[in-house]
Parts: C-alpha cells; structure tokens; sequence
C-alpha cells in the first residue's frame, strides 16, 4: 500500500494531546480526500488505524465508525471488502471489532456472497461480547440485506421496524438505514410510502439524498412517471456530487436508459448503458445488476456479451436487483423466451416464484403468473397477471403483461385486440411513446388477422359468454353506476375504448341502454 498523507502511527505527540475535535477533522478531511482520488483502501486505513491507536473516548470511536460506514457505502464490493478484512487484522477493541464484521457481513448479503451466513453468525458472536449499540444497528442491517437478497420482504421489514434512524447514535447509520426501508416498501408495492420516505427531510445535516434520490427514480420507473424519473435522474447524475456513490450512479444509468428504450430512443439507451456492460468481474458487478435488467430487452446490446446468463447468475446469489422494479423479472423471462433459452426462463421464472412465495403481495402474485405465462405460453396465467395488476400502482408492468397476453398465440382473437389496445392507451399514459408503438403495430396486425366464423365448440358469439374479459370489466364497472370517464380512468385506458367496448356488450348481451346493463348483469350474479 502506498504512504497516505495522514497516518495515525506517524501523529507528532501534541496532535495526540490535542482537541480531539480537531483531530477528528482532520482525519475525516484526509479520508474524504484519499476516497475522492480513488485511493478508498487508504481511506479506510487512515480510519481504522485511528480506531486501533485512539483513547479519545466512546464519542470519538462512534463518530469513526459513522465515517468509515459511509465511505464503505460509496466504496464498490471488492475495496470495501478488502479494506475491511485489513481493518481486521489490527488489534481493534471488540465493540470496534464487531461492528466491522458485521460491515462485512453486510456487504456479503447484498452481493450474494456464499459465506454470507458464516460472516452474519461471526458478526452476531462478536456483538454478545460486546453488546455495543453501533455493532447491533450494522448487524440488523446485515440481517435484513439476508432477507432480501432471499426476497423476503417481510423479513427484512421486521429487522428494519427495530431500528430508530432518527436517534441520535444512528446518525451516520440513518441513510442506510431509510434506504433499506424504502428498498422494502418499493418491493412490496407500496409506492405511496415509499414516495413519501423519499421526501422525508434528513435528521442531520451531513445525511447524503443522493441515495434517496436513486431510490425514488426507481419508485418512478416502477409507477410509470417516466417522464419525471428520466429528469430527476440526468440532474442528480450530472450534479458532480462528491456523496455520489458507484452504486447510485449505476442506479440512475439503469433509469435513463429504461426510460430512453420506453420513448423507442434506442441509440440514446446503448449509448448510456454500453459502458457499464464491461463490468463483469463479481461482486463489482452487482452494482450494475439493475442496468442489465435495462440492456437485456435489446439484442444489440445483451446477445454479444452473453449479458442474460452473467445477469441470471449474479441473481441466483441475490434477487435483490428484482425487487423495485416489478417489471424486471417478467422482463428476463421474454429476453429468455426470445433467445430461446429455456434454462434462463425456467430459473427466473422460479426466482419470482421464490419470492412470491416469500412475499404474498398481489404484486409478486402477478408477476409468478406473467412469468409462468411467457414461459409456458399460457394465457390464462397472463389473464391472472392482468387482473392482479390492475389492483397495484405498477402501471409499466401491467402495461408489458397486456402486450403479453395480446402477443400469446393462444389468446382469444377478441381478447388480444383488447389487450392490445388496452396496452397502447395505458403506454401513452405513461410517457412511453416507443414501447406505445410496438402495442400499436400489434393493433394491426391482429386487425389485419382474418376473423374466422367460431366453430360448434367455441366461445358464444352472443351473451355473457361472448364478452371479453376487458368487455367484462368494463360491463361491471359501469353496472355498478361508474361513469364512462370513471371507467376508462380506473382501467387506465381512454374514454373511446370504454365507448367502442359499451356499445360491443350492447350488442353481444342484446341490450339498448344502461338500465338494461344493470338488469343483465344482476341476474348474472345471483
């Protein structure tokens, strides 16, 4: 290792004596520096040689701890590991001790590390001993990053409800401490607490919001505010933050680059997503797992470098990377589905099972069954997936399973222009001009599909039978005394579409006007 400016062996004896506050600044000044000229192993060196050598009190040892926690945060895996496990080898007391091995631990679970249990039982053995505050915070976190990386949402939920970011010993532990959380309420769906964790105003004045920033992008991109996602991400990344991490860079490449595929600004999405693809030594990589979820919807970018077998490895150690974004998964299934690699669809496919099973959100129900459909071809687990995700907020992934189910072969001819149309509307809606395009040219194409008479055995062409399920929906709704506005609000389509699927259930049930409407569709609920 190459001499730092500022080592704690080397400190004349009047700074030892002297005002621990000033020495403090000087330490975290020199740290921030070394990390600032990509020097972070020395960064964390300065820090944890200060930890092993200083007696200037419990204060100073916390404020310490705090520091190397959140360059270790901006660090990628490999330096915080290997900066750490050096931090190891000094005589650190055990309180010290064990909050870095829980640092370790930490890092571990979020990566998918395969000793990640060995390094949590070693992390909780040192925390008995010590019992110190600091260790117990960073050991929850550990746990927590466990229990995502399962896809265990309500796990990690239970350890993260345990801790008080706003106590003043969890300072330099609070960032971390709301992303995760915010990390959780995205996963399980509940973007409006999310939203609002976001915009939470910070306890400290030194708490970094470029990562909350991040997150909320994320939250954005999982709604459908495409639109305002794509801004907040290109000012926050071209900001020039010292608090920008690596990880929240990869974060906001991958949400520009979602957005830019979304408006059909292809050449614009490679350019931005191209340089991170020749990141692929592991766990570095892992950072970079959201923006592959991005790249591998394009065959230009994703076939040449085998990016859809590094990006269902890396998911195999942790699902974490599947979690804000509800349309990921379903998404690696259609890349595998088209690259006709079965292995790869089966083992996503079985990923988002494995959380849904762990997480029995309707969220994660629907997006098992839109896996399950693109993998098997099956229409009627697509029609699930729709119908769940019309009880959600994630309007992008209900807009991809509507475009599914109008792409399934085995769908009804009826039922696909539905979802097809259907899937057009709801993509104007969210600012996805490009990826409205494609839902527009399968409009054609089955308007163009000759419309065969139904033989003996198939559906009715007259009754409730003869609906379809949009029709379905649509008939109920309005049954129920909606107004076609409320209707095409409710089902994210617009008002023509409910007016062209009106007068269709007219015809089909054989009825004149609204009164009719309700009449039928009691007795059909009795």
């Amino acid at each position: 290792m190459s001499e730092s400016p500022f080592n704690a062996g080397t400190l004349p004896a009047d700074d030892i004596a002297g005002d621990a506050e000033q020495r403090r600044h000087r330490l975290f000044a020199t740290a921030d520096q070394l990390r600032l000229a990509g020097r972070g192993m020395e960064a964390l060196h300065v820090l944890a040689t200060e930890l092993a050598t200083s007696r200037s009190g419990e204060r100073h040892r916390a404020l310490l701890l705090g520091r190397l926690a959140q360059i270790v945060a901006l660090e990628q895996p490999s330096i915080a590991l290997a900066g750490l496990r050096e931090a190891l080898n000094l005589r650190l007391e055990t309180h010290s001790r064990g909050t870095l091995l829980a640092l370790v631990a930490t890092i571990a679970a979020r990566t998918g590390h395969p000793d990640t249990d060995a390094l949590l039982r070693d992390a909780g053995t040192a925390h008995a001993a010590s019992g110190d505050p600091t260790s117990a915070r960073h050991l929850a976190l550990g746990r927590a990053a466990r229990s995502l990386a399962h896809g265990d949402l309500p796990g990690a939920q239970a350890v993260l409800a345990a801790l008080d970011p706003g106590s003043w010993a969890a300072r330099a532990d609070a960032p971390s401490i709301r992303a995760e959380r915010i990390l959780v309420q995205l996963g399980l769906g509940r973007h409006q607490d999310a939203r609002a964790a976001t915009r939470q105003a910070p306890d400290a004045a030194d708490v970094s919001l470029t990562g909350l920033t991040a997150l909320d992008c994320l939250r954005m991109v999982a709604v459908g505010e495409l639109p305002e996602a794509a801004a907040l991400a290109v000012t926050t990344l071209s900001s020039g933050s010292a608090d920008l991490s690596r990880e929240v860079r990869a974060l906001l490449v991958a949400v520009i680059g979602e957005v830019r595929y979304r408006r059909g600004e292809h050449d614009d999405a490679r350019a931005v997503l191209r340089a991170c693809l020749a990141e692929d030594r592991w766990p570095d990589r892992t950072m970079w797992t959201y923006a592959f979820c991005v790249a591998v919807r394009d065959p230009a970018l994703s076939a040449p470098t085998g990016l859809l077998t590094r990006v269902v490895a890396d998911l195999h150690r942790s699902v974490r990377s599947l979690l804000p974004v509800p349309h990921f998964g379903p998404r690696l299934v259609r890349a595998a589905v088209a690259a006709d690699d079965t292995r790869a669809a089966r083992r996503v496919t079985e990923l988002v099972e494995l959380v849904s099973t762990r997480t029995p959100v309707p969220l994660w129900q629907a997006l098992a069954d839109q896996s399950r459909g693109l993998r098997d071809d099956d229409p009627d687990a697509l029609r699930s997936a729709v119908d769940r995700l019309r009880t959600t907020a994630a309007r992008p992934a209900l807009a991809d399973a509507l475009l599914d189910l109008a792409n399934s072969p085995r769908a009804r001819s009826g039922e696909a222009r539905d979802a097809a149309h259907e899937a057009a509307a709801l993509y104007a809606r969210i600012g996805a001009p490009g990826d409205q395009a494609i839902a527009d040219r399968r409009c054609a194409d089955l308007a163009a599909t000759p419309r065969h008479r139904p033989s003996i055995d198939g559906p009715p062409s007259r009754g409730i039978g003869a609906l379809t399920p949009a029709e379905e929906r649509v008939a109920e709704m309005l049954a129920a005394g909606a107004t076609k506005k409320e209707a095409a609000r409710s089902l994210f389509v617009s008002f023509h579409t409910v007016d062209t699927q009106l007068r269709s259930i007219y015809h089909k049930l054989g009825i004149h006007n609204r009164m009719q409407l309700v009449r039928t569709w009691e007795r059909t609920r009795r």
